[in-house]
């Protein structure tokens, strides 16, 4: 074989070997907290298969991979998260901006869902009335370290009693037991428990809905130019009714 024929084929290789590393870039990492204890139906460790599953991995697959991410998700608790979120030690945690202590740090999505606190109770309660009217001289479960807007003036004045405790789940197990008066819980976390845990149990809940909050993603601000287009497909599966049918199946699944 002639020297210049030689000298093409190896020119024309290399060009294909390149393109070959072009056509598939290395995948960025993304590292998504998944909070302890957990919180289904939205994001949580599934027993069996130890597979992260719930609302927001579902939501978020289809735009992770269409955007070459690959999500690695992180087991911590709430607190410890929100600070490791401003060292960028991870990328971003299911967060509501007024829940966070510096927000001008982070950046927000648009929300994925909105969700109310209800007070549950073990007895029907009154069709009408106010929250004051409810909850004074009352004991209330309550989540750990949570800051509950609509609750803070009646436990700051002693009108009515704070009852700590780890979890939603306990929160329910402590107001079946007798041990509160209400239970103050995210909706859509009460329906996922008591359809699981306590499908024979038969609770109350307040007929009004308070602190109506957009669940949204908080990311370190490296995410600066993904988050439109994050946005965007947040827009596309609220339209389409993607995320409610995610949600009703969480919920409901056995």
């Amino acid at each position: 074989m002639k020297l210049w024929k030689v000298c093409v084929l190896v020119l024309l290789s290399g060009l294909g070997a390149s393109t070959a590393v072009q056509a598939a870039p290395k995948a960025t990492e993304l590292k998504f907290v998944l909070y302890y204890p957990q919180v289904p139906p939205y994001m949580y460790q599934d027993e069996n298969t130890e597979k992260v599953v719930g609302l927001v991995p579902e939501v978020l697959q289809d735009f992770f991979n269409q955007q070459n991410i690959r999500v690695q998700y992180v087991a911590d608790n709430r607190t410890r998260a929100e600070h490791r979120l401003y060292r960028g030690e991870v990328d971003a945690i299911l967060l509501a901006k007024e829940w966070t202590q510096y927000p001008e740090q982070l950046l927000f999505s648009e929300p994925l869902l909105e969700h109310q606190d209800y007070l549950f109770a073990r007895q029907p309660m009154a069709a009408q009335g106010q929250l004051a009217d409810w909850v004074k001289g009352k004991a209330i479960c309550t989540r750990q370290y949570y800051i509950y807007e609509a609750l803070t003036p009646f436990f700051n004045s002693n009108e009515a009693a704070r009852v700590d405790s780890p979890s939603e789940l306990t929160q329910l197990n402590m107001l079946l037991n007798g041990r509160c008066d209400y239970a103050f819980m995210n909706e859509h976390v009460a329906n996922w428990l008591l359809h699981h845990h306590f499908p024979d149990k038969q609770l109350y809940r307040s007929a009004n809905g308070f602190s109506p909050v957009g669940l949204t993603v908080a990311f370190h601000p490296r995410w600066k130019l993904q988050l439109a287009a994050f946005n965007q497909y947040l827009r596309e599966q609220q339209q389409q009714g993607t995320i409610a049918q995610w949600l009703k199946f969480y919920v409901t699944k056995s």
